[in-house]
């Protein structure tokens, strides 16, 4: 994997249409400003949040604690709807980058996980399968969930893909062909996800304006990524039919 080549494809194509993946990835950047609020919220009533549990333990519930309890509902919610609007928004890129769609509607194609019901409930069913599965491995020290996560971030592209081919299968099915194709590909998928943190701190540091930039090119990019590990599975899956009928 040359991830160099591939970041720089990533870069080209949002430099071409910057204003259409500015709009693509809107909703995601204003619920995370949203989050970003929530959480500061916390902040503000950190009293309230250490005295938590006491007030739990004696049913004493004030005010206070209400909001605080309040404010983590509304931080899981929005954490669970930008996880779909991210996974719909990288079915999009995907399609891009493999000039399978246009640069076209890019509100329409923000909502692609929630205007697809198939989408949606594979997404929310694959994400606690996922969940599950390397909750279970982190129990055996945090290291194997971490490689593990690895190992199944590629199971909703390919069971996406499955089902847009007119060859649906299943969860687990697809969970297991992740773990394959990310089989000497991890550490790879590693290094990527490093190699923005510098963008993550300038993002921070410009207090979320860079989030315009850094969210589609990352997103891009590990895009990027499963589409060049797909097509590369796919050539050595015809190339062994092919040894095999020779």
């Amino acid at each position: 994997m040359d991830r160099i080549s591939l970041k720089l494809e990533s870069k080209r194509l949002l430099s071409s249409h910057f204003p259409f993946f500015v709009i693509l990835f809107l909703p995601v950047i204003i619920l995370q400003f949203g989050n970003s609020f929530a959480s500061s919220m916390i902040d503000v009533q950190s009293k309230a949040f250490q005295n938590t549990y006491a007030m739990l333990l004696e049913g004493d519930m004030n005010a206070g604690t209400e909001n605080l309890l309040l404010i983590f509902a509304i931080m899981a919610l929005l954490g669970i709807i930008i996880s779909l609007l991210s996974a719909g928004m990288t079915f999009a890129s995907i399609d891009l980058l493999r000039n399978k769609a246009k640069f076209d509607q890019p509100m329409t194609k923000s909502f692609t996980i929630l205007n697809n019901g198939t989408y949606f409930i594979s997404a929310i069913i694959m994400g606690i399968l996922t969940t599950i599965m390397i909750f279970l491995w982190s129990l055996l020290f945090v290291i194997p969930g971490i490689i593990k996560s690895f190992s199944y971030v590629q199971a909703l592209n390919i069971y996406r893909d499955a089902l847009d081919a007119g060859k649906p299968i299943g969860y687990f099915e697809a969970i297991t062909k992740s773990r394959q194709m990310m089989a000497g590909h991890k550490m790879e998928y590693f290094i990527l996800a490093l190699s923005f943190i510098g963008w993550y701190i300038l993002e921070g540091l410009s207090f979320g304006v860079l989030s315009f930039w850094v969210l589609p090119y990352t997103q891009l990019a590990f895009a990027n990524f499963y589409v060049k590990i797909a097509d590369d599975s796919q050539s050595e899956d015809l190339t062994s039919i092919f040894d095999h009928q020779a």
